[in-house]
């Protein structure tokens, strides 16, 4: 409990004791609690005054003194340690609520103490790794030489896994991350590489967490593990499955090819680890010169942030259960959810391990979300389905065509023209169709100064054609540059339009001015159409209309 979540606490009308010397080792003095308005006490007192007891470790030695009052702490009621605290807190009829059995749904993630503490754990492991690692993160070029950035590969991407990608990226890292379970676009989308295990087998199990694999895919994974290893730097595990040991993904074998000067941060030391290496709350170097930390305590590592966000998960505990009826109503909604069964509500269900000297039966995890499958779009379909001998016969079909359009000019046309006109067409085609849409509008801005020309060529042969297919190629020509050249401004101006500045103002209209004073002295000075039809005609082999 820090002081400013106390004071929140108070304002719901809670009376907040604290024992002396409580806050001192994650940076809270006694006096900043009595500031906001919290009662120092001694232990002994604080229990003996208190009906609600937070505590971050069960304290077993003093549940005699503790009879019929309600012990929030870390429990953890699937594993052995936590059931031997529930089964001596029955003698004392305790009743004890379990902050790590919140279950995983929406309305209990303000709650969750495992997703805020795996969060600060993920941040300190990548710091731990790069102090091990005692080299650069990020690319760096200096006068003394050129060093590449360092390679991360995080095994996990639950809450600890993203964490530990956004820390590495933020860092300078190229990081790589793998889970059982893809969530590809979530690594994809924090800048990290995925890597893939070629083995398909669902890995989402209950109360959305990674199950367990079976013996194939492990195999499999490892070797694809070693192969990544072996180029990487560092290494970040955060796999773990509540109530079992930890999966093993990183064997000695692939710790033996890691480079020297290497780091493995192992997040799962206390289910024994997720490298068969990793000893608990100590770091070892190999052989080979591999850092193994395997500490269990990275929270605890950051008390201040640890501290202030269980805390808030405390009090937002506390705001679930009393609801509106605030701290008067705590245990009667507490108690009240427990007697109304399935109807009740299922975080309170789901977090109270004893009631009265009795267990309290946890229920069923709900069932995670499934990951909806990746659509493909109706594109990529096509593309898939497409023949290449279909597109080659549609090619050869399309030159065909072409070819004898270009026949029916007759023999009249100049062989350089034609030419000309040929490698144009077929240039522009295989500039503009090789083009990503994304460059599509830089393009449009390029093509006005081509399409300017097209208008002139198209007025020119307008003037001198003497048949109407001429003239009707003319006008199209004509019609369709001008609607290219109007276009391409229009899209220019909105992509310049993006770099403004607030209060930009943008006076290009004026450059109209020149243009009107052009028109404006050929309409009234017929002897100066001479003169504008030259500037017009400014082009190889053209010549001032008549």
């Amino acid at each position: 409990m820090v002081p400013d979540v106390a004071a929140q606490l108070m304002k719901d009308g809670y009376a907040v004791y604290v024992e002396k010397g409580a806050g001192v080792y994650a940076g809270f003095s006694d006096q900043a609690y009595a500031d906001k308005g919290c009662l120092l006490e001694s232990r002994g007192n604080v229990i003996e005054k208190s009906q609600v007891l937070f505590a971050l470790e069960a304290p077993v030695q003093d549940f005699s003194i503790m009879n019929c009052k309600v012990l929030v702490s870390w429990v953890g009621r699937l594993q052995d340690k936590g059931k031997d605290i529930i089964q001596k807190a029955n003698q004392y009829r305790i009743t004890v609520i379990d902050v790590t059995a919140v279950p995983r749904i929406t309305i209990a993630q303000k709650l969750d103490v495992l997703s805020s503490q795996a969060k600060v754990a993920g941040h300190r492991a990548v710091l731990e790794a790069a102090h091990s690692y005692q080299r650069f993160h990020t690319a760096e070029m200096t006068a003394a030489g050129k060093y590449p950035p360092a390679q991360t590969f995080v095994l996990g991407c639950g809450v600890a896994g993203l964490a530990a990608i956004g820390s590495s990226k933020a860092l300078g890292s190229v990081v790589r991350a793998w889970d059982v379970r893809d969530v590809s676009d979530q690594v994809h989308s924090m800048g990290a590489k995925w890597v893939k295990v070629d083995f398909k087998e669902a890995g989402e199990g209950q109360g959305g967490y990674a199950k367990e694999s079976s013996d194939a895919f492990k195999k499999v994974q490892q070797e694809t593990f070693k192969q990544v290893l072996k180029e990487c730097d560092i290494a970040i595990s955060t796999a773990a499955i509540p109530g079992r040991p930890s999966p093993l993904l990183i064997t000695k074998d692939a710790v033996a090819v890691m480079k020297p000067g290497s780091v493995v941060v192992d997040l799962a030391a206390v289910g024994g680890g997720n490298c068969e290496l990793t000893k608990l709350n100590e770091t070892i170097v190999t052989p080979n010169g591999v850092t193994i930390i395997g500490y269990a305590n990275l929270p605890a590592r950051m008390p201040e942030q640890a501290s202030a966000m269980y805390a808030q998960n405390m009090s937002n505990l506390l705001k679930h259960i009393h609801d509106k009826g605030k701290a008067a109503a705590l245990l009667d909604s507490l108690y009240g959810a427990l007697d109304k069964g399935e109807a009740g509500d299922i975080v309170s269900r789901s977090i109270v391990c004893c009631r009265g000297g009795n267990n309290v039966t946890m229920p069923p995890p709900p069932q995670p979300t499934p990951i909806k499958p990746k659509p493909v779009s109706a594109q990529a379909q096509a593309k898939a389905a497409e023949n290449p001998m279909n597109t080659a016969l549609i090619s050869a079909t399309v030159l065909t065509v072409t070819v004898c359009f270009m026949l029916a000019l007759g023999e009249g046309v100049s062989t350089s023209l034609l030419s000309t006109f040929l490698l144009a067409g077929a240039a522009g085609y295989q500039a503009v169709w090789g083009v990503a849409h994304a460059l599509h509008t830089p393009l449009m801005s390029v093509t006005n100064a081509i399409s300017g020309m097209t208008a002139i060529g198209g007025l020119l042969l307008l003037d001198r054609a003497s048949s109407y297919s001429a003239q009707l190629l003319a006008l199209i020509a004509i019609l369709v540059s001008a609607v290219n050249i109007i276009g391409g401004f229009v899209v220019s101006q909105r992509m310049l339009d993006l770099f403004k500045k607030p209060g930009d103002k943008d006076y290009s209209p004026f450059m109209l001015l020149p243009g009107l004073v052009f028109l404006f002295v050929s309409l009234t000075s017929p002897e100066l159409l001479k003169a504008v039809s030259t500037v017009s005609a400014l082009q190889p082999g053209s010549k001032p209309l008549p």
